[in-house]
């Protein structure tokens, strides 16, 4: 009986020193709670694109965010952004999607967790999705899709300190070869218009898109009335 008592308490304590084992939906949760103060902001996104086959003038946009999900982009002309890495809601991770696998890895010193996601949403057709998340700060640091054929999208995050919220300063989104274009050209003042020139999504890319972040303003108040789309006549 002792000596099940002392094996008890040393169990305890090896859990107490390295910390239970967390699930991905317990690291999916922690990677939220960054950004559960966040209710809007604005930022400044300057954007280099170099992809194959398209030339595209560096561009500066205005992106205004309000909780759960409105975003508007506000540029003279065209926009063309990566739809992965920008559409990623991080503050909706747990409804959005589930978790298959998660792994413990060490990238030049730093401890990530490796999550194989997929969309809880059945009728959603999502590429296998892995995510990169930072086991200090629980941010989530890279993400990649992969195709059968050995092509894929990898997008990559740092990230800086404003106002107690760790937010992106840069996002690199990098498209091998044969991957299918999943970059949108968005019009203004509508930037979800149906009726935005689109580029053909058959052609392959092959390169990067490059989005650094600056001036952020957090929890300003954005009135509802910066994300009504307007009606094409």
């Amino acid at each position: 009986m002792k000596s099940t008592i002392i094996i008890i308490v040393l169990v305890l304590g090896l859990q107490c020193l390295y910390g239970q084992k967390l699930t991905g939906d317990d690291i999916l949760r922690k990677a939220e709670q960054n950004f559960q103060g966040i209710i809007d902001y604005t930022v400044a996104l300057d954007v280099v694109t170099d992809l194959e086959r398209m030339k595209i003038p560096p561009m500066h946009v205005t992106m205004y965010y309000k909780q759960p999900e409105k975003v508007h982009f506000d540029a003279k002309g065209f926009v063309v952004l990566p739809r992965e890495g920008m559409g990623i809601q991080f503050g909706q991770l747990t409804r959005k999607y589930a978790v298959d696998s998660v792994n413990r890895e060490n990238v030049d010193g730093v401890a990530l967790y490796r999550l194989a996601l997929r969309s809880r949403d059945e009728k959603v057709l999502m590429r296998p999705m892995q995510m990169w998340v930072d086991a200090r700060r629980w941010t989530p640091e890279r993400i990649r899709m992969a195709q059968p054929n050995g092509s894929a999208m990898e997008a990559r995050f740092s990230y800086a300190m404003v106002d107690r919220f760790w937010l992106p300063q840069q996002l690199v989104v990098s498209f091998s070869t044969a991957v299918k274009d999943t970059t949108a050209a968005v019009a203004q003042p509508n930037p979800f218009a149906g009726g935005a020139a689109m580029p053909s999504r058959g052609m392959s890319r092959a390169g990067k898109v490059t989005v650094n972040y600056s001036g952020y303003k957090v929890n300003t108040g954005l009135p509802d009335s910066i994300f009504v789309q307007e009606q094409h006549k």
